[in-house]
């Protein structure tokens, strides 16, 4: 059964926000088939960003979704791609699960207090997965995805 959350909320069109990518009908479409063709329930490996600063010193411990893979290991390996841990980072792997609600994309789990992400953001990234394609690309700047750098394992 999906959230609640607001954060489960697609939101079409302009961003709400500056800098958040815009989410086009052909977007939503390239998700939805993913879905369909999984058979209503598509199981995405994220990629997730944790800012140790921010954990030790800041506001508590967080996660950006910062790429997405079809399967464990291309997750791991766009993983790998961002150096592994280090003194300011980590880099977690979680699968979540998208379904349909409203004949829209949706996480169908409950939110954890640590992720910091929406379903936009998950549309978002898995509709630049070509088809074919495993894996996005992997955000490794602190910045917005559309001012990378972006890593590829392709």
């Amino acid at each position: 059964m999906a959230s609640d959350d607001k954060r489960n909320i697609l939101r079409i069109g302009p961003p709400a926000h500056p800098g958040e990518a815009e989410i086009t009908p052909a977007m939503i479409e390239a998700v939805l088939k993913r879905i369909k063709d999984a058979g209503g329930i598509l199981t995405v490996w994220a990629v997730l960003h944790e800012d140790v600063y921010e954990t030790d010193f800041g506001d508590g411990f967080y996660l950006h979704v910062r790429g997405i893979a079809l399967n464990s290991a291309d997750a791991h390996r766009l993983a790998d791609l961002a150096g592994g841990d280090s003194k300011f980072s980590k880099w977690h792997v979680r699968s979540y699960r998208l379904g349909l609600e409203n004949d829209l994309p949706s996480f169908l789990a409950l939110w954890r207090p640590e992720e910091e992400f929406t379903i936009n953001q998950f549309v978002a990234i898995l509709s630049e997965i070509p088809p074919g394609g495993t894996a996005s690309k992997l955000l490794t700047g602190s910045g917005r995805r559309k001012d990378g750098p972006l890593l590829s394992i392709s």
